[in-house]
């Protein structure tokens, strides 16, 4: 099979790139190294295929993850601090970059796994967080993470075949 790892550079990304690749599947990763540096790679770069790139530019994506069985969607902003002085870039990346992510999954037919956070919960004191635990943004990035699994569950509803993982550390 065919997957493409967007953000694939990144520590996740680049640990199921290696995995894929042990289960002999096809490998592409997508990741514009905003977060990451190819050297996370050197040892794959004979076995992936890599493009430069950034989820944003749909043109690009829709040419890369057309003939996809399946997108792990990991590319994202990710600091908090980061996240509150640049709330736009943010929303244009974890939001806008998600959403075309999805809508070329719906236009595809390509199943996609995708990265979300914790973060969505707030601070809690709670031990156990069940997923439909109320969620609370306290920053720019939990309310990023927040709509991009809002839009992706109207894809569902329009017949998308999408999963999110909440990432807890």
């Amino acid at each position: 099979m065919k997957f493409v790892i967007t953000g694939g550079a990144g520590f996740i990304g680049s640990h199921l790139a290696e995995y894929l690749i042990s289960q002999s599947h096809s490998v592409e990763i997508i990741d514009n190294l905003h977060n990451a540096n190819e050297e996370s790679l050197k040892n794959l770069k004979s076995k992936i295929q890599f493009h430069k790139a950034d989820i944003l530019d749909f043109d690009i994506l829709k040419k890369i993850l057309k003939n996809s069985d399946g997108v792990f969607h990991h590319a994202s902003l990710i600091s908090v601090q980061e996240s509150l002085q640049k709330p736009e870039e943010y929303y244009q990346v974890n939001v806008k970059g998600s959403e075309n992510i999805f809508k070329l999954g719906l236009e595809f037919g390509f199943k996609i796994v995708f990265a979300s956070s914790a973060a969505v919960y707030g601070n809690t004191s709670k031990l156990l967080i069940k997923e439909d635990s109320k969620k609370n943004s306290l920053n720019q990035y939990a309310e990023t993470k927040i709509q991009a699994e809002n839009i992706a569950q109207n894809y569902i509803n329009s017949g998308a075949k999408i999963i999110g993982l909440r990432y807890f550390n």
